[in-house]
């Protein structure tokens, strides 16, 4: 890496690092760019050439941060072969994860409902998780992904209740999740006994 590439990656990460700070402690809405290069120690142009707006940097920072949840969250829980099992443990690490991050979570959810973004790339993901445990206990694909599919929109109903007050990692959202997906959980233990 050449000497003006490592400045510009130095100070990338030195916008985002005091980004993150100043988005923690006032509010992202109440922080400009004005003032994030100020604290930075750049010119607002140089902002710009780093992140094409803020919104920009917010989900850089966001995906950051649940990228690093996700791995020690997941990572510190045994692995499950139940599709129940698997999406409480998403959900506790996801739902404290989006509790912490509040306001980047609104404002990255809205950005990514209506560009069909994130939300969309990463359910894909539990999906295929979902069905591959169905279909271990040999539940046909079409009614695994049936199931999978229910079993996150559970999730997306559930995580669309808690966005007005923040209430994420909630007891009571949690026991709403598994008890949305119940039926889901007797039909994998009843095939699982097969």
């Amino acid at each position: 890496m050449n000497r003006r590439t490592q400045q510009k990656a130095s100070t990338r990460a030195n916008i985002k690092r005091v980004a993150r700070t100043a988005f923690l402690e006032q509010g992202v809405e109440a922080t400009t760019t004005r003032e994030i290069s100020r604290l930075a120690s750049v010119a607002v142009g140089t902002f710009f050439v780093h992140f094409p707006d803020k919104l920009d940097l917010v989900k850089e920072i966001f995906f950051d941060e649940m990228d690093e949840a996700l791995s020690a969250g997941i990572g510190q829980q045994q692995p499950t072969s139940s599709p129940t099992d698997y999406l409480s443990q998403i959900a506790v690490t996801l739902f404290t994860f989006y509790g912490k991050y509040d306001e980047f979570t609104r404002l990255i959810m809205l950005d990514s409902v209506s560009t069909g973004g994130f939300h969309k790339q990463q359910m894909a993901s539990v999906t295929e998780a979902l069905l591959s445990r169905f279909e271990a206990v040999n539940i046909d694909r079409d009614t695994g992904m049936i199931f999978a599919e229910n079993m996150v929109a559970n999730f997306w109903l559930v995580f669309m209740e808690c966005l007005p007050t923040g209430s994420f990692a909630s007891k009571a959202a949690l026991e709403r999740l598994d008890r949305l997906n119940l039926p889901f959980k007797v039909s994998y233990q009843n095939a699982a006994r097969k």
